[in-house]
Order: C-alpha cells, then structure tokens, then sequence
C-alpha cells in the first residue's frame, strides 16, 4: 500500500520551492532556539521550528552540522514531523543537505486504541503504533540513530551511519531489548549485530518494523 505521507509531503515541497525566493519562514516554537538559527533555514509557511541541533559532524568532516525539526503550527491526526539537514560548509555557513519526513511517527492527538480519527487508514496506523511518543531521534558523530518501541515490550535502535559514497546514511547496526516495564533495568538484550540487508534512511519505514 502506498504510504499515506509520500505524496503529501511532494507537493509541499513543490508548492514551497515556488514560493522561496520571496519569502522564508522562520518561525520558531521556543525563543531559546533564535541562537541556533540561521539565514539559510526555511520551513513552509503554517510550519515552525521546534528543535535545532547542532553539536553534532554528522558526516564526519570535521564540520558541525545542523538539524532541525519542524511540524505545523496546529498539528491534526495524520500529520508527519519534518527534519530537515543542514551541512557545514568551509566558509562557515551551511547548506540544505537532506529533508527527511520518515524519522518519527505519524501525530495523532489521542493514540489509544478505542480513540477514533474518521480516516480509516489513519486508525490502521495508530492501532499498530506502541507508545510512539516515546521515540527518539538521536543526532551525533557520523550518526542518526533512531529509538522506537515495535510492540508493547520490545525496543529497537537502529544506527544509520554516514557514507560518503552513497552520500546518505546507512543502516550499519541494530539493536532489541525486551521492554517489559518502562524502566531501563528491567530491559533484556536480544541482540546487538550488523544487519542483513542495508538500508538507507531515506528509505526507513516504522510501519515495516510495527506489523503494519
């Protein structure tokens, strides 16, 4: 089935890309971030910032990046969340690299199993979700790595770490708890290996990892 947020998030991005030139929004959720932005960050207008990262090489050449996180001002159920990567350049400034809209599940107000959205597809999802505000997006060295629950009491993280010839991030390692309890001293290890297959994250999909 084809996913229900790929053919949104197109025209978006074709709609945006006409409208740039005259304008860029920068809006931003919390003040604090107004250090960490910069000219070269747009978002679509109705969209703010919610999170700015910087810290991080996250292709490892000795230059730090950029990578901010950014959603409707008013979400509404089905609605995707955005990061967008920035590349630190010589000169010191930086460059859109990567959008990404496949790193976080899908909003939903209210993600218990007898709340209803009236979209039919949309209630699929959900259903299939486990405690999906609880994923993490973790941005470091080299790295992208992502945490999220695939059933009541398992965790999964997966590490995606740049490749300068795919230009991209690549699935390198994986790791699975058994999650009983919230708590992470009651986790169990599964494993900790190097995948079978690859995969870049452009190409990640939560919902192949929940069943669904």
């Amino acid at each position: 089935m084809k996913r229900p947020y790929l053919f949104a998030f197109t025209l978006l991005f074709c709609s945006w890309s006409c409208a740039q030139q005259s304008r860029c929004n920068r809006a931003l959720r919390f003040n604090h971030l107004r250090s960490k932005l910069d000219s070269v960050i747009c978002i679509p207008d109705g969209y703010q910032i919610m999170q700015i990262n910087n810290d991080s090489d996250l292709t490892d050449d000795g230059r730090k990046d950029k990578a901010v996180r950014w959603q409707k001002i008013k979400l509404i159920d089905g609605d995707t969340i955005y990061y967008s990567i920035y590349v630190g350049k010589a000169s010191g400034n930086w460059r859109l690299y990567k959008r990404l809209n496949n790193l976080k599940p899908l909003y939903f107000k209210n993600y218990d199993f007898e709340s209803k959205t009236g979209n039919e597809l949309y209630d699929s999802i959900k259903t299939n979700y486990s405690y999906p505000t609880m994923s993490d997006v973790e941005f470091v060295t080299n790295s992208i790595n992502l945490t999220f629950y695939t059933s009541a009491v398992t965790i999964k993280r997966l590490f995606f770490t740049y490749s300068l010839k795919d230009r991209t991030w690549i699935l390198t390692r994986e790791i699975q708890w058994f999650a009983p309890t919230r708590y992470e001293d009651d986790r169990k290890q599964e494993y900790d290996r190097v995948p079978e297959n690859s995969m870049r994250i452009d190409d990640f999909d939560i919902l192949k990892y929940i069943g669904w």
